[in-house]
């Protein structure tokens, strides 16, 4: 019995000295921060991921909060180039090529080195692709120019209500 306490209580001392990393900040009274400090990039994107979730009719009952996702860049991809889950913001299929990819951190911050050219950006929820803005027929189009960063906010909101 002595062996098993023993190994239970190095168990519990290991895991609760590992350092955690703080979890995502959460908004109800106004927006989150932009993180525009964070940039060190001098071409390429920069942007934030928010999650807004509840109801915001009237404003100010809902919840923002920064979230951790992974970024998906494809080519400037239109909706001719997708598949559509019905009638939602998300995707079962992209079309056209990956660019690359990359992780926000727990603030949502992110950002990308690209070359000048037109880009898509998508994150994944619950295993599917997401991007709910549209410009004309091109889905969520981030153009990048020749040392310049372009700044985005990548708004998650297939749980809230407007």
């Amino acid at each position: 019995m002595n062996k098993l306490f023993s190994l239970f209580f190095i168990i519990l001392t290991l895991s609760c000295s590992k350092e955690s990393e703080p979890e995502s900040k959460c908004y109800s009274e106004t927006d989150p921060p932009r993180n525009s400090h964070k940039v060190t990039i001098k071409q390429g994107v920069w942007g934030d991921i928010w999650f807004w979730s509840g109801n915001f009719m009237p404003i100010g009952r809902g919840e923002i909060c920064q979230v951790k996702r992974m970024v998906y860049v494809y080519e400037l991809t239109t909706i001719s180039d997708v598949e559509k889950i019905d009638d939602t913001p998300f995707y079962s299929a992209i079309n056209t090529n990956l660019v690359t990819t990359v992780e926000s951190d727990n603030e949502g911050f992110f950002q990308i080195e690209l070359g000048p050219g037109n880009y898509s950006l998508f994150v994944k929820e619950d295993g599917k692709f997401y991007s709910n803005l549209f410009y004309s027929n091109d889905i969520f189009p981030v153009y990048i120019e020749l040392d310049k960063v372009s700044e985005v906010r990548f708004d998650i909101t297939h749980k809230a209500t407007f």
